[in-house]
């Protein structure tokens, strides 16, 4: 290791780039701008490759450097594999291959602890469940607009039923006890209530629901079935209003008998006075059934199956959240069990988890040095190469060469004064085939 140490020190140390560009002064780079220039004027064109640079600038600003900093990156290329090899043997120590060993075997209890859970508590379907309800709901949420459910208060709605029941009591019940004995007539009262408390109930729900119910997608069994049950409860409230207006009737017609019968002259006026008060008394328990109405309606969602949604969503969450943490406090429970354990293993490999700590060190302090060779020569080309640019350009427009063509598309000398020439760090690993470290 110490070794390593000193031959990455080593390489540090070195100047490749400097050595290469020692005597790249002005003057060299002169001459060679002036051998460019004559042979350009015997042949009319300044030969250059495809990045319009000529052999003897290609040789002196890349050339010179590549062969430096490739020894240099053979040196390097030596180092890293060895030290790469030095951190994988200290990684893979006989305490590290234990270390490995103890957690895959506390990963292998946590998986068959995790099995055994699941097959017995029924993980799987609960999570189904869960999911399936949760995707249910969230789509009829969507479908209304993320409006919620209407809150369920039962309790008030009793009390609400309960409120119209007793407005029937008050309506209905003096009819039913003058012609009946109290026990009928308080059963008969209170079957009427509940009637028109049914019917305005189921009523209001149809108003609400009715698009859902009547929707596209509901087969015809369905609509018939809503229809039917809708016409039950129409008809129960029909025999209720009926059954207590003719009751009333009976009375009425009963208590004009008793002042003198109905076929005397102006008994007119005692028919019409009685068709007043029936038409009365059934607008009253007509109202009590809007009433009703008005109240089912707005404890109703637009869909019949929303708030059934929510609730099977709610418990079948519960239930899948309660099996779930069962399962993680299991999962922890050995975790635990092992980390004992790993702490004393953990304390045996600090001296080798130091060693490639320093390694690692190492490593990144020849990266660093090595970017900076990089930039060093980077720099160092495109100096070179856009002096000679510049220099040859000034030569050809001083002694009115412009005529001349360069590189192989033959480009004027005007155009190729404003090419850019200059490389990257790209091309300086990619000559040198350098991977990063």
């Amino acid at each position: 290791m110490e070794d390593l140490k000193r031959s990455i020190e080593q390489l540090i140390n070195e100047s490749p780039v400097d050595e290469a560009t020692k005597h790249h002064d002005k003057t060299h780079i002169a001459h060679l701008v002036q051998e460019d220039v004559e042979e350009a004027k015997t042949s009319g064109v300044l030969h250059t490759d495809k990045n319009y640079r000529t052999h003897r600038i290609e040789e002196a600003a890349i050339g010179s450097i590549k062969e430096r900093i490739g020894r240099w990156a053979n040196k390097r290329n030596d180092v890293v594999l060895q030290t790469k090899g030095m951190i994988a043997k200290q990684s893979n120590s006989e305490l590290d291959i234990k270390k490995r060993q103890l957690i895959e075997e506390m990963e292998d209890a946590k998986a068959k602890a995790t099995d055994t859970y699941i097959r017995d508590n029924n993980y799987s379907d609960l999570k189904a469940n869960f999911e399936g309800t949760k995707r249910r709901y969230e789509d009829m949420r969507a479908e209304l607009g993320g409006k919620p459910p209407v809150a369920s208060r039962m309790w008030l709605y009793i009390i609400a039923i309960l409120f119209i029941g007793c407005i029937e009591w008050f309506v209905n019940y003096s009819t039913f006890n003058f012609k009946y004995p109290p026990g009928i007539a308080f059963g008969a009262t209170i079957i009427v209530a509940l009637s028109i408390a049914t019917a305005s109930h189921f009523h209001g729900g149809l108003l609400k629901q009715r698009l859902a119910l009547f929707a596209n997608h509901r087969t015809k069994a369905e609509k018939r079935q809503v229809i039917i049950k809708q016409c039950v409860f129409s008809l129960l409230l029909v025999f209720a209003l009926v059954l207590v207006t003719y009751t009333r009737y009976d009375i009425l017609m009963a208590n004009t008998l008793d002042a003198g019968g109905v076929t005397l002259p102006g008994q007119e006026e005692e028919t019409e006075s009685i068709a007043g008060v029936l038409t009365q008394f059934v607008l009253l328990n007509l109202l009590v059934w809007i009433v009703g109405m008005a109240i089912s309606y707005f404890i109703h969602d637009p869909r019949p199956d929303y708030q059934e949604a929510l609730k099977d969503y709610e418990k079948a969450k519960g239930k899948f959240h309660k099996a779930d943490t069962g399962l993680q406090e299991e999962v922890e429970r050995i975790g635990n069990e092992f980390e004992d354990k790993l702490k004393r293993l953990t304390n045996s490999l600090n001296s080798h988890q130091q060693d490639i700590k320093e390694l690692n060190t190492e490593l990144e302090r020849l990266a660093a040095k090595e970017t900076s060779l990089i930039s060093q020569a980077t720099h160092s080309i495109n100096n070179m190469l856009e002096k000679h640019h510049a220099m040859v350009i000034t030569e050809f427009n001083s002694t009115g060469l412009q005529e001349i063509t360069v590189g192989p598309d033959a480009l004027a000398v005007d155009d190729y004064k404003k090419l850019n020439i200059s490389v990257d760090a790209e091309f300086i690993r990619r000559t040198l085939a350098l991977e990063v470290i």
